[in-house]
């Protein structure tokens, strides 16, 4: 669906409008920047051998690159002899892919990655499928897996509120909102985040405990995993980097690993993602998504043990 296109030059139109532009300038203007503060390259001696050269393609979210340029993380690993970090253009990588592992940054990067490197990443499909909300809906629906998501609605006219009201091309919890009421929902999409573009209208799934799931994967199996839960303040609240900060680490029970594996056995999915959910009373999860790459808190410097073990489990699996 795409929202009514409201007056062009209403205030609030064009207030959103600038609001969104200037937010997505200013995270990517951040993000080339930061990633200019850290080295580029790095050398280790590995424990045995001649070692790995790893290559992380595209430039990765800002508060991504002290720890992914940290030598102590690669040294640990005991396997990589050289760290390079490419922006996401092929003609800055190396042509040799001997010995050389690709981890790539971002979605988009797993789209674009030459496949001549050893790696442990899904193919493009399945990567655009799951990078995209209208398109995940559409794989989750067509293999009969809608008990695994929360249910959405064809039309506004359809829908049981509250409900959740989500812009279908932008990500990181911005165009995401919560319509309480018709009548709300209707000054939602005439805002001037959501006039003209498409979205999707989302059941709000109940309950205050959020959790993300990390995952490696190899055909469609998991080979390692860490969850997080966040205690929101409400069911209402939507999870950003703002709100979802007061999080802690519980074991993944097996049948919610085994309910993910349900859910990825038709892509044969290979590769890093992330699993954001709620848990509902039967114990059936609810995905509201799933990111086709690593996770931000994965990569935060307390957790850089965790990090050390699914980056292990990547270079184990590449090929």
């Amino acid at each position: 669906m795409a929202a009514p296109r409201a007056g062009r030059f209403s205030s609030s139109y064009l207030e959103g409008v600038a609001s969104v532009f200037w937010t997505i300038l200013r995270v990517h203007v951040q993000e080339a920047r930061t990633f200019r503060r850290f080295p580029m390259r790095l050398r280790m001696t590995p424990a045995a051998g001649p070692g790995l050269r790893v290559i992380l393609y595209g430039l990765p979210y800002g508060d991504w690159n002290a720890i992914l340029s940290d030598r102590k993380l690669w040294q640990d690993l005991g396997v990589v002899s050289e760290l390079r970090r490419i922006p996401g253009f092929r003609w800055l990588l190396p042509w040799s892919a001997e010995r050389t592992v690709l981890i790539p940054m971002k979605t988009s990067h797993t789209v674009d990655a030459p496949r001549r490197y050893r790696s442990l990443i899904p193919d493009r499909r399945s990567a655009l499928i799951l990078g995209d909300k209208d398109a995940f809906q559409g794989y989750m629906a067509g293999n009969g897996l809608m008990a695994y998501t929360p249910a959405t609605y064809a039309t506004p006219d359809e829908a049981a509120f509250p409900c959740v009201v989500k812009r279908l091309d932008l990500s990181a919890s911005v165009g995401v909102e919560v319509a309480t009421s018709r009548s709300h929902l209707a000054e939602i999409l005439q805002s001037g985040l959501f006039s003209g573009h498409p979205f999707l209208l989302q059941a709000l799934a109940p309950g205050i405990l959020e959790y993300a799931t990390f995952c490696v994967c190899d055909g469609g199996r998991i080979l390692w995993d860490s969850t997080f839960v966040s205690t929101m303040g409400g069911p209402a609240m939507i999870k950003n980097e703002d709100n979802g900060k007061d999080r802690r680490i519980v074991t993944t029970p097996a049948e919610v690993l085994e309910q993910f594996e349900t859910v990825l056995a038709p892509l044969n999915y290979r590769g890093p993602c992330v699993i954001d959910y709620k848990i509902a009373a039967d114990g059936r999860v609810q995905i509201f998504e799933i990111n086709p790459r690593l996770g931000g808190t994965l990569l935060l410097k307390s957790n850089a043990g965790l990090l050390n073990e699914a980056l292990g489990h990547i270079l184990a699996a590449a090929r």
